[in-house]
């Protein structure tokens, strides 16, 4: 597994976006655990959406 970490201090983002996406917030972060063959659609769902500054943390 893999942890996909958005801080929501740096982005002005419509939580339910996230939401939608899978994502939790806790702490004001934002994360989703995903398997390894779905982090590059991930990734490049939030390049979509204009996130810079994704944190990948391989678990």
């Amino acid at each position: 597994m893999t942890t996909i970490i958005i801080k929501s201090d740096m982005h002005k983002l419509d939580n339910k976006i996230l939401q939608d996406l899978g994502y939790t917030l806790t702490r004001g972060v934002w994360s989703k655990k995903v398997e390894m063959p779905q982090i590059r659609s991930e990734i490049e769902k939030l390049q979509i959406l204009k996130i810079p500054n994704i944190e990948i943390v391989l678990d």
